[in-house]
C-alpha cells in the first residue's frame, strides 16, 4: 500500500486506540470496502468472513478466530483513489492519518453492510531467541530456533508479535490473496 501511514490507516484500519472489550479487539476503520486481510496493528490480524471460511477450509493448521468489533466504521472510498501517485489525494484536516477514522461519524449501516469480520488468533509454536544486531548496536534481530517448531502452519514465536507462516501456507496467501500480503524471510537457527 502506499503513502505510508496513511495508506496503512487506510487499508487496514486501526485497533491501538481502544483497549479490548470483553477480550475482542475493538476496530475503527473505513468503509464500504474491506480488504480480505488486514493488519490494524501490531500482533493484530483482520479477515473478512469469506476470507475466514476459505482459510479454515484451506487444509492449513494453527488459526483460530474470535469476532472484531466493529467499533467505528466510516464512509471513505480510497479504494477509488490512484495508488500511483507519491501521495494520497486528500489528506485529514489535522494532518494526522488517523483523522481518515477519528474525524467522521460511524455508520450502523455501513458497518452492518460489510458483514462479518475476524481477528486471527495464532498460538506460540516456536522459541526464539533475541541477538543483537551487527547493523545497529541498539536493535536487535529475532531468530527462531526451529527444532523447538512443531510444523504448525501459521504461528508465532514467545516473546515478539510478528506473524509467521510455513512455506505451504505463504503459497497459498500468495495464490488466494497476492494483493493483501507480503513476506519476509525468518532468521532461524
Amino acid at each position: 500500500m502506499p503513502w505510508g501511514d496513511y495508506g496503512s490507516v487506510l487499508l487496514s484500519g486501526m485497533t491501538m486506540h481502544l483497549e479490548r472489550e470483553k477480550g475482542l479487539l475493538q476496530l475503527e476503520r473505513t468503509g464500504p470496502f474491506v480488504p480480505p486481510i488486514s493488519f490494524p496493528a501490531p500482533g493484530h490480524v483482520v479477515v473478512t468472513d469469506d476470507f475466514r471460511q476459505r482459510l479454515e477450509g484451506s487444509g492449513l493448521s494453527g488459526v483460530s478466530f474470535r469476532p472484531v468489533i466493529k467499533k467505528r466504521i466510516v464512509h471513505l472510498e480510497w479504494e477509488r483513489w490512484d495508488r500511483s501517485t507519491a501521495d494520497p489525494p486528500v489528506f485529514p484536516r489535522s494532518g494526522e492519518p488517523e483523522d481518515y477514522i477519528l474525524e467522521r461519524r460511524h455508520s450502523r449501516r455501513l458497518a452492518k453492510a460489510i458483514g462479518d469480520l475476524w481477528e486471527v488468533c495464532l498460538e506460540q509454536k516456536v522459541l526464539a531467541e533475541l541477538v543483537r544486531s551487527n547493523a545497529a548496536p541498539w536493535s536487535t534481530e529475532v531468530h527462531l530456533l526451529l527444532a523447538s517448531w512443531d510444523g504448525t502452519d501459521f504461528f508465532r514465536a514467545k516473546g515478539v508479535l510478528y506473524d509467521y507462516v510455513s512455506g505451504r501456507a505463504k503459497r497459498w496467501l500468495e495464490e488466494t490473496t497476492p494483493e493483501w500480503v507480503a513476506f519476509e524471510a525468518a532468521l532461524v537457527k
